[in-house]
């Protein structure tokens, strides 16, 4: 099952980023005192992100600047508010920088995979996730420039964490 949130700003990115992954201490991602994590999606690879995640890099992507170089990519728009056609105030959200994709395998397959102990599940769901992301990138689009409206780009940076257990 694929789960996705609400879109996250800057700032929520990196706290949730922070709480979730950055501190391993007790956390369902950790493996003894990190949090590992790999880069996914073609903008990715033609940034030259790949392996494991580093935290200046997640960081600088969150405030839509180029992880390697930092030059800014994203031109941030700040919250307004206006009113309706009903008269009700309405307050826009600041620019959005990600989402967090859960995906959740079965119980049958956790089961089988942990439980039973069979590789063959645990690697299986993995290759699944993967093929899922890819899918999902042929998908995405992005508004280059003020009001033009959304392209196609077709590539993204995915920052992918995976359950110890999964691995």
């Amino acid at each position: 099952m694929l789960t996705i949130s609400k879109p996250l700003s800057s700032g929520q990115a990196q706290a949730y980023h922070k709480e979730e992954f950055a501190n391993a201490r007790d956390n369902y991602y950790s493996e003894g005192d990190r949090v590992h994590g790999e880069w996914h999606g073609q903008l990715a690879k033609q940034w030259g992100l790949k392996g494991e995640i580093n935290e200046e890099h997640f960081a600088r992507l969150a405030d839509g600047q180029h992880p390697l170089t930092g030059v800014q990519l994203v031109q941030h728009r700040a919250a307004m508010e206006y009113l309706n056609e009903h008269g009700e105030k309405v307050k826009t959200m600041e620019h959005r920088e990600g989402w967090d994709a859960t995906f959740s395998a079965p119980k049958s397959v956790s089961l089988t995979a942990l439980v039973g102990g069979d590789d063959r599940v645990r690697t299986a769901h993995q290759e699944s996730v993967g093929v899922a992301l890819d899918e999902l990138e042929r998908y995405v689009q992005a508004r280059i420039g003020s009001n033009h409206p959304a392209e196609t780009t077709g590539k993204w940076i995915a920052a992918r964490w995976v359950s110890p257990s999964l691995r």
